[in-house]
């Protein structure tokens, strides 16, 4: 009898501790999702890596692209961007990045790109970015200096 009351209340232990230990198992993993760890839009083009683009405006409608495109290939890649501009207008840039070299906008001292994207703050804008190869779109946020983080940048935007 104390036999089948060890073997009852170990099986009882055992099938609580799958039973609540087992969503382990099979629920995922969520920091194994893709995911852009900053406000910015980001996307793989191939050996184009496209990261933390953002559009920034500030309260006179002065606007400026801001974003890295680095190369993580062993040759040079000339890429596009593809967009609309405020006015409706299709917009065309052409860009090369050298081999395993990263082209800056906005950052690390460089000047904004002149993508006048439209839109308000708190928008999204499409923009198309892409290669010989490949190719994205892209959803590229609208921010002005509501976030601290975003207002030195804001400041030089009617100053270039």
């Amino acid at each position: 009898m104390l036999v089948r009351r060890a073997l009852l209340a170990s099986s009882i232990v055992i099938a609580l501790g799958l039973g609540t230990a087992g969503c382990n198992f099979i629920s995922p993993v969520a920091s194994l999702d893709y995911y852009a760890p900053s406000d910015g839009a980001q996307a793989d083009i191939g050996q184009l890596k496209a990261r933390n683009l953002i559009s920034l405006q500030d309260k006179d409608a002065n606007s400026g692209f801001v974003g890295a495109f680095a190369n993580s290939g062993s040759k040079e890649i000339t890429f596009a961007i593809k967009y609309t501009t405020a006015a409706g207008k299709t917009g065309y840039r052409e860009f090369t990045v050298g081999a395993y070299e990263v082209l800056n906008f906005g950052y690390q001292d460089t000047e904004f790109l002149d993508l006048d994207l439209g839109g308000k703050p708190g928008d999204v804008r499409t923009i198309l970015v892409y290669t010989d190869t490949d190719q994205a779109s892209i959803n590229v946020p609208v921010l002005d200096a509501t976030l601290v983080e975003y207002a030195d940048l804001v400041s030089k935007l009617g100053k270039n």
